[in-house]
């Protein structure tokens, strides 16, 4: 074996040796959270493959915010993303979270683009499961559509109407069905502070990520940009137990996978590091 050989070798152990090591740290001493999230949340990839030989899989973590203007718009749709800009970004929560806000307005003669390198803050995120922000919005829809269904009454006739009801109830069918109750609510700087505040680590999984601010409409606002952990490893056995649950030898269409209900749920647990593992998984 020459040099290189020799050196390359003993930094893949050393590389290995770090990992493993921050693992057993983030799983050391005691559990910080368990929650339980379904396929609406925890996703399988856009190809899976049921092989008892390969050592697991790794699910997409979904999540969402809840939108400011949603029920604004003609062709409005009561889909959920983790791109909008949450209502509780505001200046003064950027303040808290280390934006210089300040500053920023002063010197907003630079391009926007410019403040995306500038500006990005690392913060960790409140996402809340199945809470209060989610199914306040839920009802927000149904009142929504209510609505949308008395203006189709009003105008039986009216193809344009029926049709932006028909798009709005498959909508709302895919938000009560298959899409993520995983809420962004909050974000802070230090863990401690966030623990004591939301106590429920049945309810509430807190990840590590960025916050982006930008202008838009001469208005300074912000959005999270990214959590750094947006998959989950799924070990062996538990790879298999997901494969034989969802019998799914492979899959071209993600998106119409999701629209169904869930078939599974998967244990998280949370360690030192706010870096999950599975502890479980079983069917619905």
């Amino acid at each position: 074996m020459n040099k290189q050989a020799i050196v390359a070798a003993a930094l893949l152990v050393l590389v290995n040796i770090i990992v493993l090591a921050g693992v057993t740290y983030n799983r050391s001493g005691d559990i910080e959270q368990s929650i339980n999230l379904t396929e609406r949340e925890l996703s399988l990839p856009y190809r899976s493959y049921s092989n008892k030989e390969n050592s697991g899989l790794s699910l997409r973590l979904n999540w969402n915010v809840i939108p400011t203007n949603t029920f604004k718009g003609k062709y409005r749709r009561y889909h959920l993303s983790n791109y909008s800009n949450p209502a509780w970004l505001t200046e003064d929560k950027q303040k808290e979270l280390g934006v210089d806000v300040d500053k920023i307005k002063k010197d907003r003669g630079f391009k926007d683009y410019e403040y995306e390198k500038l500006n990005i803050e690392e913060i960790i995120v409140v996402l809340e499961y199945d809470g209060e922000s989610f199914k306040n919005f839920l009802k927000q829809a149904e009142k929504d559509i209510e609505k949308e269904r008395e203006d189709v009454k009003k105008n039986i006739d009216n193809k344009e109407l029926n049709k932006q009801l028909k798009n709005k109830e498959k909508s709302l069918y895919k938000l009560k069905t298959s899409e993520s109750r995983l809420i962004a609510i909050d974000a802070g700087r230090d863990l401690q502070t966030l623990r004591a505040k939301y106590k429920d680590s049945n309810k509430y999984l807190m990840l590590r990520g960025e916050l982006k601010p930008y202008w838009t409409k001469k208005k300074l606002v912000a959005r999270i940009n990214k959590v750094f952990i947006s998959n989950v490893h799924i070990p062996l056995p538990y790879s298999n137990e997901i494969n034989e649950i969802t019998k799914r030898e492979e899959t071209n269409n993600r998106y119409k996978n999701r629209e169904k209900k869930p078939r599974y749920q998967v244990e998280l647990k949370q360690g030192k590091r706010l870096e999950p593992w599975v502890d479980g998984v079983k069917r619905l």
